[in-house]
């Protein structure tokens, strides 16, 4: 595994803690500015970030059409975490996609043994979907689940 294939997931949540650390010392704002780059390069381009998603992602291999609404949810989370007082709906919403994300990236490397690339950054990386693509949706369920019981 090259190091290189890590470069984006770097860029995308060291800007992120660079801006919360500016604005705001909040992880809730870390997760939301964060999200929002996520989606940001999915949507760059979504036919590239879909012919990666669809290889592990649960929800689309029921639903195909999933790989052009997902960036956009991912955009709308992201902004709703930004948010001081974010809507529950959305925020359940999250918790959802955010178990489906760690259920699917769980099958497809640890049951199923894929090695496949994350789709996470959009559809040109080659970085590897494991653990950090496992961690990013649990926190995003972490996230969502501490919001939901406040």
């Amino acid at each position: 595994m090259q190091l290189k294939s890590f470069t984006p997931l770097v860029a995308v949540f060291g800007t992120s803690f660079l801006i919360t650390i500016t604005l705001i010392k909040s992880f809730q704002v870390f997760m939301g500015i964060s999200i929002c780059l996520l989606a940001m390069l999915k949507l760059m381009d979504i036919e590239a970030f879909g012919l990666s998603y669809k290889k592990y992602d649960l929800i689309t291999s029921r639903f195909k059409n999933w790989i052009y609404i997902y960036p956009f949810c991912e955009l709308l989370i992201g902004i709703c975490f930004l948010l001081s007082a974010p809507p529950s709906s959305i925020i359940l919403i999250a918790l959802i996609l955010g178990i489906v994300g760690m259920a699917s990236v769980f099958k497809a490397v640890y049951l199923d043994k894929l090695k496949l690339n994350c789709a996470c950054v959009g559809g040109y990386t080659k970085t590897p979907l494991g653990i950090i693509s496992f961690i990013e949706n649990l926190l995003m369920a972490i996230m969502s689940a501490l919001i939901l019981i406040k």
